[in-house]
């Protein structure tokens, strides 16, 4: 199998397959949950196997990265910090008022180092769980996806394989 890797290539494609890319979600939405969810994790296994996540990091470059409260207490205490001060000089709030996320003020995450988290035991469960390919429902995150096929390797090639297997043309 044939995977792409290059991230200037995924940039470039989802621009110029943005209206493909919306057209596919829609026929998607009509197809049964549990046959997609099957054939994405397939593919995600698959494609993760071709895949190192620490040869690309693009996530944490791209992505703003969510903590919650649990989260940042066992982090300010790994730091020796106090979780106030953590919050009040590392963090800014979730624009949509959720009292319960906190987002780093910085891009890329300032966890970042040579590609690799420096907190990677510590690391939120949004980091650990990213793509989420793996979750139920792919059906009803495809705008997600759609947001990280620009970022993430593993999503754009995911929805590749989708497309071809459904021999999708727009």
């Amino acid at each position: 199998m044939k995977i792409e890797t290059d991230l200037n290539i995924i940039k470039r494609n989802s621009e110029i397959r943005e209206e493909e890319n919306y057209s596919f979600r829609s026929f998607l939405k009509g197809r049964n949950p549990d046959t997609i969810d099957k054939l994405v994790r397939g593919f995600y296994e698959e494609v993760l196997e071709l895949i190192d996540c620490t040869e690309c990091a693009n996530c944490c470059i791209e992505l703003e990265i969510c903590f919650n409260i649990e989260e940042i207490g066992r982090l300010s205490k790994h730091l020796e910090i106090d979780k106030h001060e953590f919050i009040a000089k590392s963090t800014k709030a979730d624009k949509f008022g959720d009292k319960d996320k906190f987002y780093l003020n910085s891009k890329p995450c300032r966890f970042l180092s040579n590609k690799k988290c420096t907190i990677y035991e510590l690391r939120p469960e949004e980091c650990d769980s990213f793509p989420n390919i793996h979750k139920d429902n792919f059906n009803s995150r495809l705008m997600n996806i759609i947001e990280n096929y620009a970022i993430c390797p593993i999503v754009y090639n995911v929805y590749e394989l989708l497309k071809r297997e459904f021999k999708f043309r727009p």
